[in-house]
């Protein structure tokens, strides 16, 4: 039943980011909901006690999630179409999170190596995942506030 659950939560993550080069208009949902789901996928997901490698893993992945996360920002523009606000990322944001994921691949490998008691022998650490999309979408959403500050009269005008 987990597989199956990954893959679905991969399905969707697959699918917000492919979406995020097709312009679209800036929602609540998308600033705000989805980091805050993805980190209550990471909690969920979180074994208890928390392992020693995938604490190290956790901490070097959130450094690399808040630096695509910024870099997701300055891929993303906020305009004008029509009169509608609307936003649209350009290539390099479905290439930095292919990056991400590959960068996550090989921190898992490497201390899944480097530990002999790690025996959850999966391929992805799923709440490491889960925070790094809520990192990288918390930070993209933080820097796109900071770079277009009509961005919250815009998120604000589409709630009412």
């Amino acid at each position: 039943m987990a597989l199956i659950s990954d893959l679905v939560l991969f399905a969707a993550l697959v699918y917000f980011i492919v979406r995020q080069v097709t312009p679209r208009r800036p929602s609540r949902a998308r600033f705000y909901v989805l980091p805050l789901i993805a980190l209550v996928v990471a909690y969920l997901e979180l074994p208890k006690p928390v392992p020693a490698d995938q604490v190290w893993n956790a901490l070097i992945s959130v450094a690399l999630s808040v630096v695509f996360g910024v870099a997701q920002a300055r891929f993303t523009r906020l305009y004008q179409s029509g009169g509608i606000w609307v936003m649209q990322g350009d290539w390099r944001y479905p290439v930095s999170w292919a990056v991400l994921i590959a960068l996550h691949a090989v921190t898992d490998a490497a201390f899944q190596a480097a530990s002999s008691a790690n025996q959850h022998g999966v391929p992805f650490t799923p709440w490491i995942v889960a925070l790094e999309v809520a990192v990288a979408w918390g930070t993209r959403s933080l820097v796109l506030h900071r770079r277009y500050p009509q961005l919250a009269t815009v998120l604000a005008e589409r709630a009412s």
